[in-house]
């Protein structure tokens, strides 16, 4: 994404165009990787469930990769229960092993954007400081 304007107008799209945005993306990865080597990254939440409807209704084999990493409710677990060929995939290291080696990941999408933000708020800054000197 180069910016946050062509981030607003790409949302602003019609539902219709943004399927057929979706869909063609699809069909790149797939020509590019072959169907045998491309997964949906399925999570069991709203917006990986509408990727794999998306991805399954042009390719209905395509595999779906799910990552238990113990945090999950059991009525997601359930619910990715009910499709048909879902990897369940188990991580190495538990949430507090991680947590322990790398430390806590960002609370949420609107702590990281505005991380994000200030990050360039303080490049503009000192491009301007050094634009004066």
């Amino acid at each position: 994404m180069k910016d946050i304007k062509e981030l607003k107008m790409l949302q602003a799209l019609p539902l219709e165009i943004k399927v057929m945005k979706t869909q063609a993306r699809i069909r790149e990865w797939v020509s590019h990787y072959g169907l045998e080597d491309v997964y949906i990254s399925f999570s069991g939440g709203k917006d990986s469930t509408v990727l794999l409807d998306i991805a399954r209704k042009i390719y209905p084999t395509i595999k779906a990769v799910f990552v238990d990493t113990g945090l999950e409710y059991p009525e997601i677990r359930e619910f990715v229960k009910t499709y048909e060929n879902v990897e369940w995939l188990h991580p190495k290291m538990n949430f507090y092993q991680v947590i322990t080696k790398y430390g806590y990941p960002m609370i949420s999408k609107e702590i990281s954007e505005c991380v994000s933000q200030a990050k360039l708020c303080l490049e503009q800054i000192a491009r301007a400081e050094r634009e004066r000197e």
